[in-house]
């Protein structure tokens, strides 16, 4: 007995001491690749992306080049460049973009939509988040790769190995925490984890993983991004940054702002339908004709959708025997495909889910997700509420109790 736990405090120690050396390691090579990446001023890049959504089953595949010059005063994306994304696969598209500091331009064969930075800056910082980009070489925090606070943060573990990636040898580094955080009501984030492939000698990342584990009621789901660096070259042609880069012949077009469709007013006759459910069976809206129904239109990759879901299960299991019917119509999942129906059993959903086309949101008047519409006893449009929160759901509850 006494020769085992002596083995085991050996091994322990040895460990640590392992681990201490490894951690000075880790913080050398990251100071360094930190500032090898802020020291890229420009250049042009080739990245493969591979990304999946968190309650999604597939992957998409692209291919992105990118022309870049930082602007450090910039307030919109710090940087200017010069965008093409290519398919890999089928389920993106291509994309074209340009910002040169001045204008955000969005262009394909023909039309190039113009977006002023002066007239349209909110509107820019609101939808920035959807433009990727290999970001050490091109944020001014060279994120993902961490900083010595975040590896001084008890909350995280980390490891430096040496490997290979496509025979290039490289240092492995990784870093992971289970923060058990709560970003909407439901939803909680058990695991943050990255991944650094770092060149040896250029000590330029030449692949970075950013992976989210999140738990929904009883669902475990996975969101990554894979970003790997085809190719670089800190060098940029000036030309490729401005508005004189654009093929000749398109037509400009200034950028108008989305104009949301009026809301269906009450007392408005509901718009009728007749849809499947998973089982085969099919539901007619004129059939519950008589009763209160809760129609909440939903896909399962939006987030606020399922933090609606435990309210909408609460109310089903409370009023479905005085009257009321709630309905969740998904017009953007495949019921196979995207195994809707695991989805919904882990959820606990027992109300009545239907699937439709997109043609169904139109004539209802949907642009945002959830949009939940109240339909009275007589099938009129009793309330319409676009959007998630624990203010909306008292009052949506308030509002059927006086309808029942």
């Amino acid at each position: 007995m006494a020769r085992k736990t002596l083995t085991f405090t050996l091994l322990a120690l040895l460990a640590l001491t392992a681990h201490a050396q490894n951690g000075d390691e880790a913080k050398r090579v990251l100071r360094q690749s930190r500032e090898a990446c802020l020291a890229v001023q420009r250049g042009r890049y080739v990245m493969e992306n591979r990304h999946k959504y968190m309650s999604s089953n597939d992957t998409s595949m692209l291919r992105q080049t990118c022309d870049f010059a930082m602007l450090p005063d910039d307030t919109l994306f710090g940087k200017r460049f010069a965008i093409l994304e290519e398919p890999l696969d089928t389920s993106v598209w291509s994309f074209k973009a340009l910002y040169t500091g001045n204008e955000l331009v969005h262009y394909d064969d023909s039309t190039a939509t113009v977006t002023s930075c002066a007239q349209w800056a909110d509107l820019i910082k609101n939808i920035r988040h959807n433009y990727d980009f290999y970001t050490p070489l091109t944020t001014q925090n060279a994120y993902p790769v961490p900083t010595d606070k975040e590896l001084a943060d008890s909350s995280n573990t980390f490891s430096l190995t040496e490997s290979y990636l496509e025979g290039k040898p490289c240092w492995h580094f990784t870093m992971y925490n289970e923060p058990n955080v709560e970003p909407l009501p439901g939803l909680k984030v058990i695991r943050y984890e990255v991944g650094l492939w770092i060149d040896l000698q250029s000590y330029i990342p030449v692949q970075y993983t950013v992976t989210y584990t999140q738990v929904e009621g009883q669902d475990t789901m996975v969101q990554y991004d894979e970003c790997r660096l085809v190719e670089f070259t800190p060098h940029v042609d000036e030309r490729r940054l401005t508005m004189e880069s654009l093929p000749s012949g398109l037509t400009h077009t200034e950028y108008t702002p989305y104009e949301p469709p009026e809301p269906l007013a009450t007392g408005t006759l509901a718009p009728d339908w007749a849809l499947p459910t998973l089982g085969g069976d099919t539901v007619h809206l004129a059939d519950l004709r008589g009763r209160v129904v809760l129609l909440d239109f939903f896909y399962k990759s939006c987030g606020p959708c399922c933090a609606a879901m435990p309210g909408l299960q609460s109310l089903h299991e409370k009023y479905k025997d005085r009257g009321l019917v709630v309905v969740g119509i998904d017009p953007m999942d495949n019921p196979m495909k995207d195994q809707m129906a695991d989805f919904l059993a882990k959820r606990g959903l027992t109300y009545t889910v239907l699937f439709a086309d997109r043609r169904l949101p139109e004539a209802y008047h949907v642009y945002a997700y959830p949009t939940i519409f109240i339909i009275d006893r007589k099938g009129n449009i009793a309330e319409t509420r676009i959007g998630f929160s624990k203010e909306q759901e008292a009052d949506i509850e308030e509002l059927i109790t006086k309808m029942l």
